[in-house]
């Protein structure tokens, strides 16, 4: 059985052989810190002074690390706006909304609809609801800046939270990237958000798959200790993370997050020795694209106690519909 450091370190070294260096976004944001106008300098632009740059490196590059910072930056308002917004009724329990259109035929106003849903119809409402409600708060949030940032231009001032959000909206409208998409701060949070909500509803749901017949407290420790395991993939680049999903069944075809996790996934591991569910570093292959040399890993990863709280919104949701015994009934 692999150790259960293999997959950080075997994930590292694929980079490395694919030719990529990984810039850590930490200190950069130590240095915004203590000064904001970096936030606002031409170094910021130019692989925030990492050197050498080879000379075939992507434009792309340059422009992952300013963005990403920037938003590794704006992230940590994000996480507390979150945190204010989430809706709770006077049990502590999250109150979801059903969405529009939603292709699993349940609603939160028939709970017996709910209750006698088989487990992958209800995991998938669930991951479809809070996907919703999400967006919905980071709409929200995405205004707030917004609207800060108006308030800067017409007052002669600026703020931090300002300031990064309109070198961001800047660099994303000139971005090779991310331009053609028109992708902006918030389809670009909300895509983030939803893949963030899919790794941890695959973890919680490989829990029952893997390690069966325990009662629902084990399996709430359990996939809490080992998101420590699964954090590293937020730590690569995009591509590797693609190429991993994609080799262990758990990206949809459509990319959605609402689909739940297939019983034939080879993503997830159960270590006994250690008691703990990890990565299958067999997947691991080197991806990078041509030039590319820096990867960043997700700028959530950044924020700290974000990825975290999209945990503990699955793990509440999966306690208070009780997906752990829901989930006993797959086979793997």
């Amino acid at each position: 059985m692999a150790r259960t450091n293999d997959f950080a370190l075997t994930y590292a070294t694929a980079h490395e052989e694919a030719g990529m260096t990984r810039i850590n976004l930490a200190p950069i944001l130590h240095r915004i810190a203590e000064d904001p106008n970096y936030l606002l300098s031409e170094e910021l632009l130019t692989l925030a002074g990492h050197c050498p740059a080879h000379a075939d490196t992507r434009k792309e590059d340059f422009e992952k690390v300013a963005i990403n910072t920037l938003l590794g930056f704006l992230y940590v308002d994000l996480r507390d706006h979150i945190i204010a917004r989430m809706p709770l009724n006077d049990a502590g329990h999250l109150v979801l909304s059903t969405p529009p259109d939603s292709p699993h035929g349940l609603d939160f106003a028939d709970p017996a609809g709910i209750d006698a849903a088989d487990p992958d119809r209800m995991v998938g409402f669930l991951r479809d609801s809070v996907c919703h409600l999400l967006d919905a708060i980071i709409k929200d949030w995405a205004i707030k800046v917004m609207v800060e940032e108006d308030r800067c231009r017409t007052g002669g001032t600026i703020t931090d939270l300002a300031a990064a959000g309109y070198v961001l909206g800047r660099e994303l409208q000139k971005s090779v990237l991310h331009g053609p998409s028109g992708y902006d701060m918030l389809s670009i949070t909300k895509t983030g958000s939803h893949t963030a909500l899919h790794v941890c509803w695959n973890l919680v749901e490989a829990a029952p798959l893997l390690r069966p017949g325990l009662e629902a407290d084990a399996y709430d420790d359990l996939a809490r200790r080992s998101l420590k395991q699964v954090l590293p993939l937020a730590m690569g680049s995009l591509g590797m993370l693609c190429q991993f999903m994609a080799a262990g069944r758990i990206e949809a075809d459509d990319h959605q997050a609402i689909h739940p996790l297939r019983s034939d996934q080879s993503a997830f591991l159960y270590d006994p020795d250690k008691d703990l569910i990890v990565l299958n570093t067999d997947l691991i292959e080197p991806t990078a694209m041509v030039g590319e040399r820096h990867y960043t890993g997700c700028p959530a990863f950044y924020a700290n106690g974000l990825i975290n709280l999209y945990m503990e919104i699955v793990l509440t949701l999966a306690a208070q519909y009780g997906m752990y015994v829901r989930l006993q009934g797959k086979s793997a």
